[in-house]
Parts: C-alpha cells; structure tokens; sequence
C-alpha cells in the first residue's frame, strides 16, 4: 500500500496565486526540471482523448485484461505523459499492477486506478473521481503537484520508464520492497504492445519534442488557435528525413485530439496520409472541426460543397493569389499552402504509406488541383 497524502493535493489547488503567475512558476518549474511538455495545467478533461477499445489479441507478456487496459486507456496516459514529462509506460504498468487492470473496487466505483488518497491507516480514504479521464489526469498532477517527486528526480526520465520508476520508488511512493521488480516485466510488455499497435514510446516523445511550438492542447482543442499556418508549420517537419512512422510529437498529440490516432486505417492513425495531415490542421486549429477524413476524394466533395465555409480560388498556376491556409486538392491528394518563418511559400503535406508530414516542398504549379480558402 502506497503513503499517498490527498492533503498534499488539496492544499496545492487551495493556494490562491493569481493566474498569470501560476503559468509562470509552473513554467519555471517544468523548465528547471527539462520536462517535455506545454501548461499541462491548462488541459481540462473534456480536451483528452477518448478511450479506445481491445482488438481481442493479446502481446507476448500481456493477458488478454492487461492488453485492453493498455488498449483502453493508452491515448489517454500518452497525451499526458507527453504533457507532463512523464513515460506513459511506467504510468500504464504501475495502473495494471495497483488496479489489477481496472477490475479493483476503487477503478470500478471510483475511477481511480492508483489508489490516490488511501493510506495504510485508511486505505478506503482514496480518492473519487467522476470520470476515468480525471483519475488518469489526477495521478499526473499528484506527481506535479508534490515536491517530493521532483527532488528525487522524477521527472529526469521522460523517455526511461524504468528510471522513472526507481526515482518515484524512492521518493516513497509504494512501501512495497518488490515494487520495481514487479512493475519491470510489465512495463518491457506494454513496450513491445506499442511496437506492435505503432504507438509513440515515451522515448520518441521526449526527443521528438520541439520547443519552436508551445501550445495548449486544452485551449486549441476547446476553442483553437484560428491560425491554419502556424498550425500546419508546427505539426509538420521542416525537412525530408523524417518516415512515415516519424510524426512529430505535436502532430502525435494533434492526432490523438482530434480522434484520428484511432482510426482504422494504419497510415491515418500514424499521419502517413495527406488526408489525415490536412484534416489534422483544419480540426486542430478549431477552424473546422467537422472536416470529415479520410480519403482526397471525399474532402475535396466537402470543400466544393460547402461554400459557406470555402471559397474557391482560381487556380492561376502561381502563388500570386495564394493565402497562407489555402488548400488544394483533388480526388487523390490534397495538401495546404503556408509560409515559413523566412516568409518563404511552401506546401505543407503527407503522403499515404510513403512519408509523414513536412514543409520541405517550395510551391510547385499544378493546374489540375482545385484551390478551396477557409472562410475566417
């Protein structure tokens, strides 16, 4: 039984600082401490992804229970484990072992999966949480929220489960002598499910991370930034080099905020498809959230046939008339002009089966496409 003290949390969100200096400090302290992350104070419930569900096929090292709890909550503890500094991973493995894969009394009847608030002199004292999106959310603030952690070096190991474990391990989190020994296997496990679904490791998060774009996947998701240009430049690689199974990490949480990490189709869910990319930008930047994806043919049907919400530009086989935003598309492709930070006109895309997103290509001429404008 772990010695986790509920009052340490309350204490913390009874503090009353004044907003715009909690943003600050908090940036201080993530800062301070190197973890990859933007404000995770400023992610609300209802901006994380959803649950997802079990494919009915168990990993090497996984029972079939341990596998849909992985499968059912692992958008979830990526997009706060990216948020947060914190590899997912560890975070999964030590939910399967405390909540005996979300079977326990507490998981069922109070969504908490990591016995937050109980005590050994009072373990029914755990925390409730309304919804299992909050008692994920309220493990990761219980960490942030305790000095203990990062004095020990918790958040040192954004990419190394293992030594995030040893460094909560010591700071006190479980009293258990056989803790880390019991969460290891586990942990190696839920890495080899990820290899195999084509999830991000923590490890990819964590060098994938760019501080060129800090966004606020709570604000954009609720509200967005309005900004197709600077959306589609932030989720999109600068160069060639990069795979179809290399996203960077703000095109892997924007995938996973806007639902498409989970689609059926492989290359949409890693966002290896040009579909998915432009699809992506236009919901992530909250300039429409109802875009359908996936395949060229049918956007280009909703651009064309929605023209309360794009106007049709002449394809004038320059960028002369061409604004920052702009797509083109036709029945098989369809990609966005934008200009880059050297005011440079580029066409920002993916391609299905063959590359994730870049802004590598300067505008080329193609008169067969169809240019639609977001109305603002």
């Amino acid at each position: 039984m772990k010695k986790l003290a509920l009052t340490s949390i309350i204490l913390a969100l009874l503090i009353s600082t004044p907003t715009s200096a909690l943003s600050t400090n908090l940036f201080d302290f993530f800062s301070k401490n190197g973890i990859f992350y933007y404000n995770p104070d400023g992610i609300s419930l209802n901006c994380l992804p959803g649950t997802g569900s079990y494919d009915g096929i168990a990993s090497a090292g996984l029972t079939g229970l341990r596998a849909a709890f992985v499968d059912t909550y692992h958008n979830i503890a990526s997009t706060l484990g990216a948020q947060y500094g914190i590899p997912w991973e560890a975070v999964m493995a030590q939910g399967i072992l405390e909540s005996a894969s979300g079977t326990s009394r507490f998981a069922r009847e109070r969504n908490n999966f990591f016995g937050i608030g109980a005590v050994d002199s009072n373990p029914d004292n755990a925390h409730h949480f309304s919804s299992a999106s909050e008692g994920w959310k309220g493990y990761f603030d219980f960490i942030k929220n305790n000095p203990r952690y990062a004095s020990h070096g918790a958040f040192n190991h954004a990419g190394d489960p293992i030594g995030y474990i040893e460094a909560v391990k010591a700071a006190g989190y479980a009293t258990d002598p056989n803790y880390i020994s019991k969460l290891v296997p586990i942990v190696k496990a839920i890495q080899n499910r990820a290899s195999e679904k084509g999830w991000a490791a923590s490890s990819e998060n964590a060098s994938n991370y760019s501080t060129s774009f800090s966004y606020d996947l709570c604000t954009i998701d609720t509200g967005g930034n309005g900004d197709l240009n600077s959306t589609a430049l932030a989720l999109s690689w600068g160069d060639r080099s990069h795979s179809l199974y290399d996203p960077n990490n703000a095109y892997r949480n924007a995938l996973d905020a806007v639902g498409l990490s989970s689609y059926g189709e492989k290359f949409v869910q890693i966002g290896a498809s040009c579909d998915a990319f432009v699809a992506t930008v236009l919901r992530f930047s909250g300039v429409d959230r109802n875009v359908p994806c996936c395949g060229a043919a049918t956007m280009l049907n909703y651009f064309a046939s929605h023209p309360e919400k794009y106007i049709e530009v002449p394809n004038t086989g320059s960028s002369a008339n061409l604004q920052p935003g702009d797509i083109r598309a036709s029945a098989k492709h369809v990609e966005m002009y934008v200009v880059d930070e050297a005011g440079t006109g580029r066409i920002a895309s993916a391609s299905h089966g063959d590359r994730t997103a870049d802004h590598a290509s300067n505008y080329y001429v193609n008169n067969s496409m169809r240019i639609f404008r977001p109305r603002s």
